[in-house]
């Protein structure tokens, strides 16, 4: 079921929310609940997450505290974010806070579970960033590397790559969208794929060694 804002009236909804309208803020927040739900189920940030109703529901949930805070005078943020992006809109908006929503609860669940001694997330960062095909190829994958590499990666990406790249390459980490960080900070469409392969590109130069050793797989 495609549920689309009519960004019109949310934008409306939202001028009178912030100068106190408590029944638009209420308004507002019914037309959106049903299009927070369908944003949540499709992240791929919400991983597994999003086979369960009650993790859906939890993110939609703090998303209605969020634009009610103040009754609804929060929603002042995004007239403010419109004046430096006049070219999108509500919908835009409320898209990269969903995003955001998501990820801050997908980091706190994964927090809240106990770490295993094989730091998986490492592994994942070598596994899928450093030596998947940068072309976007499907059905490689390496053979599982020593913890200690992984943790040798984690912290040479953390501390030697540039901002932006270290960035991107986080956001696809976590599952997040590029389109949506290329919205974010304002960057020109393809420019976080680009951002995503010098970051691989730098730690493949830096493991060189370690990566030539590794068996790939190709199915």
């Amino acid at each position: 079921m495609d549920c689309r804002i009519d960004v019109e009236l949310c934008e409306e909804l939202a001028r009178r929310a912030t100068n106190g309208d408590v029944v638009a803020c209420q308004k507002l927040i019914e037309h959106l609940w049903p299009n927070w739900l369908q944003l949540v189920r499709a992240s791929r940030s919400m991983g597994t997450l999003a086979n369960s109703e009650d993790h859906v529901y939890e993110v939609a949930t703090r998303l209605v505290a969020k634009l009610g805070a103040k009754n609804g005078r929060v929603l002042n943020l995004y007239f403010s974010w419109n004046e430096t992006h006049p070219n999108q809109d509500f919908g835009d908006w409320m898209r990269i806070v969903t995003a955001n929503a998501v990820r801050g609860y997908v980091r706190e669940q994964m927090g809240s579970r106990p770490v295993s001694r094989d730091a998986p997330s490492l592994k994942r960062l070598l596994n899928e960033y450093v030596l998947a095909p940068v072309d976007g190829e499907q059905g490689v994958r390496p053979a599982m590397t020593q913890d200690q590499t992984a943790r040798e990666l984690a912290e040479f990406a953390k501390l030697k790559l540039p901002a932006k790249q270290l960035q991107a390459l986080s956001v696809w980490l976590e599952g997040g969208s590029l389109d949506e960080f290329e919205m974010q900070f304002r960057l020109s469409a393809g420019q976080g794929r680009r951002l995503l392969r010098a970051a691989i590109g730098v730690l493949r130069r830096h493991f060189k060694g370690t990566i030539n050793e590794i068996d790939i797989d190709v199915a």
